[in-house]
């Protein structure tokens, strides 16, 4: 791992351990191995390192995303859930899910999130499209698709997709590993299922 990368990682884990702010850059550098003045080689400031992780660990999540075919943002293609069907909402989430779980690098971006977006706002901005805005509309595009091919009954997708969408984010909010999140994720799918009499069929199934 080069100087620059390892910076990186060591931020993340004291950021998400300690907060941006309670982190000083002689710890920083202390914890890499290297003189304070050394850090300043490889960045400006403090907040520069913290702006350049958040672009990294923003970075590889959507390199995660594209490389599983998965859309990652509004403008992305959504023909991954063409087949309208509920089992692709199951493993598409559980694939997004089980990623920032066992993802290290995800793992600990997560934290700092939850820390920095009450002191930063582009950290509150990812924190919203990462944890809410994106979840939310997948889930919307499925549940929408659901109805048009009469295996959910009719109502209101966003409502919908929030209402099974707020377990998810309690699971990934409190547990701590995906041993312990997967078990209580498929309950909550299939709970969901029953209760909103949606059609688990798999189209190669028929």
């Amino acid at each position: 791992m080069e100087t620059r990368e390892r910076i990186l990682w060591e931020a993340l884990g004291l950021f998400a351990q300690k907060g941006f702010e309670a982190v000083s850059v002689r710890e920083l550098a202390g914890a890499v191995g290297i003189r304070e003045s050394s850090l300043y080689n490889h960045f400006k400031s403090k907040q520069d390192i913290f702006d350049c992780l958040v672009d990294t660990c923003w970075g590889r999540a959507q390199d995660y995303f594209q490389q599983q075919r998965l859309p990652f943002s509004a403008g992305d293609d959504l023909s991954a859930f063409s087949e309208r069907d509920f089992g692709r909402l199951g493993e598409a989430v559980s694939g997004v899910f089980r990623y920032f779980f066992e993802d290290p690098w995800a793992r600990l971006f997560r934290q700092v999130l939850v820390v920095s977006q009450y002191h930063d706002c582009k950290a509150r901005e990812l924190y919203n499209r990462l944890y809410r805005d994106y979840p939310l509309h997948m889930q919307e595009v499925i549940f929408s698709g659901l109805m048009e091919s009469g295996k959910c009954p009719s109502g209101d997708p966003a409502a919908m997709a929030l209402g099974f969408y707020g377990g998810v984010f309690l699971l990934l909010h409190t547990c701590g590993s995906w041993e312990e999140a997967r078990p209580l994720f498929m309950q909550h799918l299939a709970q969901f299922t029953r209760q909103m009499g949606i059609s688990c069929e798999r189209e190669d199934e028929k």
